[in-house]
């Protein structure tokens, strides 16, 4: 018999066959004789097995039962008691029942008895709400102790294995020029050691970069679907001497960078000039009318909401901030005419992804996701051009998982702004909240409530 298998490092079971299989060959199992028969070529295949039989009730395996009547409102979770009957301070694994309501959602949780009890969670995820009568079976409870060793993700991982991984792969160990410069959280001599190892394997992710970083090594680009809608021109504001001063500095700059090239075509927009918080000036333009006509695109960006409910019970964190993160996306060559805007020194467009657009955001967060797809919501989270590395075990577990999260920006070819990144920090400010491993708090805001008419006119 020659059958393609699979072979799994660390599998409990010496050898599985596929349903499919069988029902292709038309097998079947005597469990009385130990055989596996079937017809092949008109030849009986007879195959023996072992059986492995349970004498009487497994003792190990009890069902357990609501403690009381519970009430589960409409699309809410919440805890509920089983009765177990356990020794104090049993851990075990509880697995729900199957015929438990299909809108009931509840998942197997590793629980401590208590008092002759467990807590588990229960969802409702439909619009109205469920009663559980008392007594009622929900499922089966086993204790981890005598069946199986439970790995504890949150664990710590070895100074010195990390340090032997890493020394594996790291292969610069020349000091970054801006290392002193880096906002490293708290931590001891070796947790440093092993962090700074870490971080000089991506100098060009660290490095502090003269003008605007290289486009993205990725298949992406901006495209802006108008459909069969004219082109567009608006005439350019008027600005005041300084203004102007500004944006021919910046045009020459975006020139000099190759993100902004001279255009001939039939599109052109305002340039706008917003003051950032530092006081500094950023330079837009007003997209206003070409958003309007624009077929949008729906990609969603992560809700934060949902963003900080993953961060609860994090104890390490690391800020990755991209640097010119939009500059870095070309904007499709058929739809660069479209991005043109007007100075006084002419007609620009731009060969990179500018603010303003109404799928700028989209393309972004899609490119992103692109990018640490499989590691976010488990190490990371990334909001448009801000990732957040979170673990909740020690500094050798966040080591590990920030290696894994560095390498594919760096694989991207993409950078960092290092004056806005933190690393390993036991506190961080993120979306207006501030992390930390008690949870996530709004941050507070002092406003200060003006009374005076003369301020007022002001």
């Amino acid at each position: 018999m020659v059958v393609d298998a699979l072979i799994v490092e660390g599998a409990a079971t010496e050898f599985l066959l596929g349903e499919d299989w069988m029902l292709a060959k038309g097998v079947k199992i005597d469990f009385t004789a130990c055989e596996m028969k079937w017809y092949e070529a008109e030849t009986k295949k007879v195959v023996p097995f072992q059986c492995t039989k349970n004498g009487g009730t497994n003792d190990k395996l009890a069902k357990v039962r609501l403690v009381r009547r519970a009430k589960v409102q409409t699309q809410t979770c919440r805890n509920v008691e089983l009765a177990v009957a356990a020794p104090e301070g049993t851990v075990g694994i509880f697995t729900p029942a199957r015929r438990v309501e299909p809108h009931l959602l509840l998942a197997p949780t590793l629980t401590t008895v208590r008092d002759g009890k467990v807590v588990v969670p229960i969802l409702n995820l439909v619009g109205r709400m469920s009663k559980l009568p008392s007594r009622e079976v929900l499922g089966t409870w086993v204790p981890t102790a005598q069946d199986m060793t439970v790995l504890e993700m949150t664990g710590e991982f070895s100074r010195d294995k990390v340090k032997q991984w890493l020394d594996g792969w790291c292969t610069n160990v020349e000091p970054l020029s801006n290392e002193a410069e880096l906002q490293l959280g708290e931590m001891s001599a070796e947790d440093k050691e092993l962090l700074l190892k870490l971080l000089r394997n991506y100098p060009t992710l660290l490095e502090p970069r003269t003008g605007c970083p290289p486009m993205t090594t990725l298949d992406v680009e901006h495209e802006i679907h108008t459909g069969n809608e004219a082109p567009i021109e608006v005439r350019p504001r008027r600005h005041a001497h300084e203004e102007q001063k500004v944006i021919d500095e910046q045009v020459a700059s975006m020139l000099n960078d190759g993100v902004i090239e001279p255009s001939s075509g039939a599109w052109g927009f305002p340039v706008v000039l917003v003051k950032k918080k530092d006081g500094s000036v950023r330079f837009c333009i007003d997209y206003r009318l070409l958003n309007a006509i624009t077929k949008k695109d729906v990609y969603p960006l992560p809700r934060i909401d949902e963003t900080l409910d993953n961060l609860h019970g994090s104890r390490r964190f690391t800020s990755l901030v991209l640097h010119a993160g939009y500059w870095q996306v070309p904007v499709a060559a058929a739809d660069r005419d479209k991005t043109g805007f007007v100075t006084r020194q002419g007609l620009f467009r731009f060969v990179r992804m500018p603010f303003g657009l109404a799928n700028a955001p989209g393309t972004f967060q899609r490119m992103m996701d692109a990018t640490l797809r499989g590691l976010t919501w488990q190490s990371c989270l990334v909001y448009l051009d801000d990732v957040i590395v979170f673990s909740r075990g020690g500094m050798g577990r966040h080591v590990v998982e920030l290696a894994a999260v560095m390498k594919r920006p760096a694989n991207a070819g993409l950078s960092l702004k290092t004056s806005k990144c933190s690393f390993a920090t036991e506190r961080l400010e993120y979306l207006g909240h501030e992390l930390d491993a008690d949870g996530v708090r709004p941050c507070l805001v002092w406003y200060i409530v003006c009374k005076s008419s003369l301020f007022l006119r002001m």
